[in-house]
């Protein structure tokens, strides 16, 4: 015998219906038409409720902490992660425009979106930003620790999407050689200024002018990147993975944060190409666990943690994951 719950052997009702609204929305119902099309939609209270929590609406409500669970049930997100290299300079060169503009008018608040970063932000407000970048770095170093890693020999690394040098001027003492690539000169322009106001060396600032720059990037034992993957459409994701992957060096570390699954999003890159090119902006794309792990099993890279993180804003039933792998063979002496 098979028990089932109330809410899913009781029938919706408008009553029910209108319930959903004032109790999960906050507001009353439309209309009678769109009573009725919940009623035919959502059979019991189970299906109807579920439709309500994982409204737009009612998730645009919930505070940035809430998190539902995914539990193995969720559709498949449809997205092209993969083009051909006239569509992925396309796209770079999209990313490349949104970037500058970016830089060129508000630097601080296209890295953090807060309020008190629009424009030019005081003294005390720059101060707090870069220290900011002193507790992301301390993450990093606090998950080598707790994974039995340690930055020994390993002497050389590369921030992929170092912004305004936040987190760099955190990780350069560590390194003999930091490489800071970022795609916006703007952004490169000052962060170069601000880490010799901090009197920090060792850093080698590369911008990356198209997507063929990502062949040029030197084999590191490091590699570093949060909150920079998400605004690359899925195929330029893609070919960044790869990119750590190849140019990670035998026993060496990256760690990286990116969105692996919004429900609702899908990329389309034929649509994409004719729709969103021309229109620069901040973007926010997903890219699924799965080619995470299969571009880094193409180099014989392992994972050493998966996580998830709250790098993102988004949407309550979304999931991003903060990745810790580990290249076969020996650090070089």
């Amino acid at each position: 015998m098979i028990l089932q719950a109330p809410s899913e052997t009781l029938p919706s009702t408008e009553e029910a219906v209108t319930w959903a609204y004032r109790l999960l929305l906050g507001r009353e119902p439309e209309n009678a038409q769109a009573l009725a099309d919940h009623i035919q939609q959502s059979p019991n209270l189970a299906i109807l409720r579920d439709r309500f929590m994982q409204s737009a609406e009612f998730t645009s409500k919930l505070p940035g902490s809430v998190r539902f669970p995914l539990r193995g049930m969720e559709p498949n997100c449809r997205i092209d992660c993969d083009g051909d290299p006239v569509q992925l300079g396309k796209l770079f060169a999209h990313v490349n425009r949104s970037w500058h503009m970016l830089g060129d008018e508000d630097p601080f608040y296209s890295v953090r979106s807060a309020p008190e970063y629009r424009g030019a932000p005081p003294e005390e407000v720059i101060r707090d930003f870069f220290l900011s970048g002193v507790s992301d770095a301390q993450r990093f170093f606090g998950t080598l620790d707790r994974n039995g890693l340690n930055l020994d020999k390993r002497s050389t690394c590369l921030e992929f999407g170092c912004g305004l040098g936040r987190v760099t001027q955190a990780l350069a003492p560590r390194f003999a050689k930091t490489v800071a690539v970022d795609i916006s000169a703007s952004h490169l322009a000052l962060a170069r200024s601000f880490a010799e106001q901090a009197s920090i060396a060792g850093i080698d600032w590369r911008q990356l002018a198209s997507i063929e720059d990502l062949d040029r990037l030197p084999r590191v034992d490091v590699i570093y990147s949060i909150i920079v993957l998400q605004h690359n459409p899925p195929p330029v994701i893609d070919r960044i993975v790869a990119t750590f992957a190849r140019i990670l060096k035998p026993g060496g570390i990256a760690y990286f944060q990116v969105p692996t699954y919004l429900r609702g999003y899908s990329f389309d890159l034929g649509e994409y190409l004719d729709s969103k090119i021309g229109n620069p902006g901040m973007e926010m794309h997903v890219y699924p666990q799965d080619r995470v792990f299969r571009r880094f099993a193409e180099h014989n890279a392992i994972p050493a943690s998966v996580v998830e993180d709250d790098a993102t804003a988004m949407h309550a039933f979304g999931r991003s994951n903060t990745f810790l792998f580990v290249k076969a063979g020996r650090v070089a002496e």
